[in-house]
């Protein structure tokens, strides 16, 4: 209490002579013991049966949005967060907050593979707004079930939704914008220190810096309701200047120990991004040089993604981006609603239960301000995924909605006639409703829980025995499982990745330019070189299929040091292949390439030529296998024609196909002579296509030598 009494005693700032360590010593100190009786304070202040409520819409949430996540590795920007939660690396500009607390999510929670407890870290987070949502509305409106259906909204709406399913920064950043509006509000009641907001605002710049675009809420806020605190009742005469000097001069907030504590409240947290620095050496994700500091600190990479316009273009983003999102997120009704929120807001008229305490019009600017400040950043980032950055622009306009809920709940209590429905129910009937219609609109964009293709890809990638040393090129968003297998599961970390462009427009980021050339060198230079996308997908690697052969390995691409037309053979039938219709195709040829000294493990392309009469009227896969004397098939590769490139279904009539198959001889295979065959078969009804001697024809023998150790 002395403390207290000592801190309104009004002094001027020039008499008063500050240690600045012992200052900042006795600020932290001061913090410490705030923050644990503020926390003791909020808990008191929500009742038993609020705490159940809100770990039930928590669990609810939890369970909705661990059955629709993602159950394991992903690729792009989620494959890397996967990978760098693992070594604590860095991606994009850091999120120190997501990476170590996601670290050690996946140390106290032995669930599944690391990539799916990943995953699984951003459901949590989702849910844990979810339930931060209900007991902060409730404390607001005094209104349970305005808080609940509220909260249920946000819950189901698809944005959000969309982030809880995979590894990303944006649940949290969601949680930390329903957590700094709550505890300013509550420091406006008396209820929490100054430090409390200001320590949380300054952690959740940690984890995501677009909760900046909340500093001219925050500031404005503070201000107003420390001016009306110290002389709006008693305000003395004069002109403003004077005003404001006797506002300085009465306020404790201007006193330097007070500037102190909030100075190390709002700086203390950003000490995280020493985090960057200190794991910034990584060939996954960004490396940080202090060159980088502008860019990777202070977020200046941003302005490359920044994109402005006339009044007309920024109206037309208004109308034709964000209003439809965000109509989208909460159904025309939660819309609506949120316009009567507002409105209440400004006529203060307030629903029953509001706390009285508590502003009506300091709560709307608050809210307003935060909700333009992320909107406007939202409507001028130009990426074709900026829906996301506007989900701390959706939560603030959630508050709206949670106060038009309880004034239109009081008003329809007030005007129904005995004996029907309470305004409650009859409310929440609707807005049950309204949710309802969310989930089932959004569950099937947002559930992930199939997403296996990536996981499967890859570990028939690696299933392969690809060559020591092998180099793997592909766009950064397509090597992160193989980054993942390298690092968290300890795969296959002799292969080499090369990352390029693949839009000459952003060539000019990087300093190896296309890396065309180079490839060509690996190539020629005997290197096995492998690409995770095919040339023609691409702007910088076209002449590649230009130079080389190329033909798909499991879901890989190899480029072979030949020619990309190989030799036509004589116009002669070498067999055809009949379907039990009539229809048919030749194959004029085969080469088999190298023809001799074949080892285990050796990489082999066999060269098909096609050629059909008609079009074969089917889609057909060509089966390509090794075979032992015992009849054992030891190796198979099952494709349509040139790696799918070219369907027979677009066949012309004698039109010759090359189909470059490429093959591994197994690394168990025994040493000795083996066939080649090939099995035409219908891709739709898997009926094989016979030749004169059945549906299994030889293309070719080879002695295999064992390897060479």
């Amino acid at each position: 209490m002395k403390s207290q009494t000592r801190s309104t005693v009004t002094r001027s700032p020039s008499s008063v002579r500050i240690n600045p360590a012992k200052g900042l010593s006795n600020a932290l100190a001061r913090f410490f013991t705030e923050f644990t009786l503020s926390v003791a304070n909020v808990l008191r202040m929500t009742q038993r049966t609020d705490w159940v409520f809100a770990f039930a819409l928590f669990i609810a949430a939890f369970a909705l949005y661990a059955r629709t996540v993602a159950p394991g590795l992903l690729d792009g920007d989620e494959g890397e967060f996967q990978t760098n939660i693992y070594k604590l690396g860095v991606s994009h500009t850091g999120y120190p907050l997501f990476f170590l607390s996601a670290k050690l999510w996946t140390l106290v929670v032995p669930v599944g593979t690391i990539a799916y407890r990943a995953n699984l870290f951003s459901a949590f987070l989702g849910a844990l707004t979810i339930g931060a949502l209900y007991p902060v509305l409730r404390w607001l409106t005094g209104n349970r079930v305005a808080a609940a259906l509220a909260a249920i909204l946000f819950a189901a709406s698809r944005v959000e939704w969309s982030q809880a399913v995979i590894p990303r920064v944006y649940t949290l950043n969601s949680f930390f914008s329903v957590a700094v509006t709550a505890l300013f509000f509550l420091w406006r009641v008396g209820k929490v220190n100054l430090t409390i907001p200001v320590f949380v605002f300054g952690l959740s710049l940690t984890n995501h810096r677009t909760m900046i675009w909340f500093a001219p809420a925050i500031g404005l806020f503070i201000l107003w309701a420390d001016f009306q605190l110290t002389i709006a009742r008693t305000l003395p005469r004069g002109n403003w200047f004077s005003i404001l000097r006797v506002w300085i001069e009465r306020s404790a907030l201007f006193k330097p120990r007070r500037m102190v504590e909030l100075a190390a409240a709002l700086g203390l947290p950003l000490l995280l991004y020493s985090y960057v620095w200190l794991r910034g050496e990584s060939d996954v994700g960004v490396e940080f040089h202090w060159k980088d500091f502008n860019d990777m600190i202070l977020g200046g990479n941003a302005r490359t993604w920044l994109r402005y316009g006339s009044f007309d273009w920024l109206v037309s983003r208004v109308t034709d981006l964000y209003l439809p999102l965000l109509v989208e997120q909460f159904t025309p009704l939660g819309f609506v609603t949120g316009l009567v929120g507002m409105r209440a807001l400004i006529l203060n008229r307030v629903p029953r239960g509001w706390q009285s305490t508590l502003p009506a019009r300091g709560v709307f600017f608050f809210i307003l301000l935060a909700n333009l400040g992320n909107s406007a950043f939202g409507l001028v980032f130009n990426t074709i995924d900026v829906e996301k950055f506007f989900i701390p622009s959706y939560l603030t306009f959630l508050f709206f909605v949670g106060v038009g809920i309880a004034v239109i709940g009081n008003w329809l209590a007030a005007h129904l006639p005995k004996g029907h429905w309470s305004g409650q129910s009859a409310l929440a009937v609707v807005f049950v409703g309204a949710a309802g219609f969310l989930i089932a609109q959004n569950y099937a964009r947002n559930d992930w829980s199939a997403r296996t293709d990536v996981a499967a890809a890859w570990n028939e990638n690696l299933s392969l025995p690809l060559e020591p040393n092998a180099l793997i090129v592909g766009p950064w968003e397509t090597l992160t499982p193989l980054e993942y297998s390298q690092y968290v599961e300890n795969l296959r970390g002799d292969l080499e990745r090369w990352k390029v462009l693949t839009q000459k427009q952003y060539l000019g980021l990087v300093p190896y330019g296309s890396r065309q050339e180079d490839i060509e060198r690996a190539v020629r230079a005997g290197r096995a070189v492998y690409l995770t996308v095919a040339p023609n997908e691409t702007e910088t690697l076209t002449a590649l299929a230009e130079e080389f052969r190329l033909t798909r390995v499991a879901e890989l691409w190899r480029v072979i040091d030949l020619p990309p037309r190989a030799i036509v053979p004589p116009d002669k039938s070498a067999a055809a292949f009949r379907d039990k219709n009539g229809r048919a195709i030749e194959l004029l040829g085969s080469t088999i390439s190298p023809s001799a000294n074949l080892r285990v493990g050796d990489f082999v392309l066999v060269t098909l030529f096609w050629r059909a009469a008609k079009s074969p009227g089917a889609r057909l896969t060509m089966s390509l296998r090794i075979v032992d004397a015992a009849e054992r098939v030891i190796a198979q590769r099952d494709s349509e024609p040139a790696s799918g490139m070219r369907p027979t279904l677009g066949w012309g009539a004698q039109e010759i196909v090359q189909d470059d198959a490429g093959i591994f001889v197994p690394r168990d295979a025994a040493p000795g002579a083996y066939r080649f065959e090939i099995v035409v078969y219908d891709s739709a009804t898997v009926q094989d296509w016979e030749t004169a001697s059945g549906a299994r024809f030889r293309i070719g023998e080879v002695d295999i030598l064992p390897d060479v150790k």
